[in-house]
């Protein structure tokens, strides 16, 4: 009997340490015990998202916005919950099409003092977070976060593409996230959260290091636990899918439109492929490496450059025939660069 008591305590802890934590709804900004949105009897998931001008918030809530409709359709209550104020909540509903009933906003970071969030690099040290979040960017005090950064370059087999539909990036193959892929969302995400900054910063610049996790409860019981170990190291959605919805839950291979695709052959690394090029008739043997001219050569034949910029920008030239290259830009614009004897 002691045993089962004890058992069911700890799973309703989370529950117990946000009671009286007061949050303010995105759509209006009107105070909420955040406790309240918990449904007797439902599965309650919460993002705790960083700051709403964090990169961790803007890629954890832009695959959240893909599987709402999957939790909605199973019953399951969202509730986000992110860091700055409710006029920054709404701003950052806005640009990334997040319901704002399913927002609220935590201008104090109680709810995640009260969880035990990391708070990041030396939060006792009375110096600005700015200067903080430097050693962060580096690993220190962000565990994994360099890995993370390096994994948007390399790519990753195991992961999904990060862009839907036909992209320039299939190339590289298709059913797995291609390198560089993850790194331009990136980079377009963070062009939006610079020009945005004002809107989306928190006011208490205290909040800047604060990470942050995900609860997901059963009732007042807690049936999933993660938490943020730094930045970019937010919850993996497909594991909180997996326990909210049933072991049974098998993830898409597609960047979240719905349709499974299936990779015809392992994906090749464009670090490793050597090949000879025919150019006016001459042969060329080229090597990829940590130069810009890396070369690949894709499943039909085709060989291309990826031309990298320090800015981490970068264009694909692509050579279907030897008789022209084009060149792409992940944005959609497109050179064709014919040679003299097309």
């Amino acid at each position: 009997m002691s045993r089962r008591k004890t058992v069911r305590t700890l799973a309703q802890q989370e529950f117990s340490q946000l009671q009286g934590v007061t949050v303010f709804s995105a759509g209006n900004a009107v105070p909420v015990e955040l406790t309240t949105l918990l449904k007797p009897g439902t599965l309650t998931v919460i993002p705790f998202l960083t700051h709403f001008a964090d990169l961790s918030s803007w890629e954890y809530a832009q695959k959240l916005v893909r599987v709402l409709p999957t939790l909605e359709a199973s019953g399951v209550n969202v509730i986000a919950i992110g860091l700055g104020s409710a006029d920054n909540a709404a701003s950052f509903a806005r640009y990334l099409k997040f319901p704002a009933n399913k927002l609220f906003a935590d201008p104090s970071g109680a709810a995640y003092t009260a969880l035990g969030f990391s708070q990041g690099f030396m939060p006792e040290a009375e110096v600005s977070p700015y200067l903080k979040l430097l050693p962060m960017l580096a690993g220190i005090g962000s565990p994994g976060t360099l890995e993370e950064v390096v994994r948007g370059y390399v790519g990753d087999n195991e992961s999904k593409p990060v862009f839907e539909g036909p992209t320039p990036f299939d190339i590289l193959g298709t059913g797995y996230q291609r390198p560089f892929e993850l790194a331009t969302l990136r980079l377009f995400n963070m062009q939006a959260v610079l020009t945005n900054w004002a809107e989306l910063s928190p006011p208490n610049e205290a909040l800047l290091t604060q990470q942050g996790g995900t609860l997901a409860f059963n009732g007042e019981e807690t049936i999933f636990r993660y938490n943020d170990s730094g930045i970019l190291k937010y919850t993996d959605v497909d594991a909180l899918l997996r326990t909210v919805l049933s072991a049974d839950y098998t993830p898409s291979k597609t960047g979240g439109n719905g349709m499974v695709v299936q990779a015809e052959s392992t994906p090749r690394s464009i670090w490793d492929t050597t090949i000879s090029v025919s150019w006016d008739g001459e042969e060329t043997g080229m090597k990829s490496g940590v130069s810009d001219d890396r070369v690949q050569l894709d499943e039909s034949g085709c060989c291309y450059w990826v031309l990298l910029s320090l800015t981490g920008s970068y264009w694909v030239l692509l050579c279907p025939a030897e008789s022209y290259w084009v060149l792409l830009h992940p944005t959609g614009s497109c050179w064709v660069l014919l040679s003299p004897a097309g």
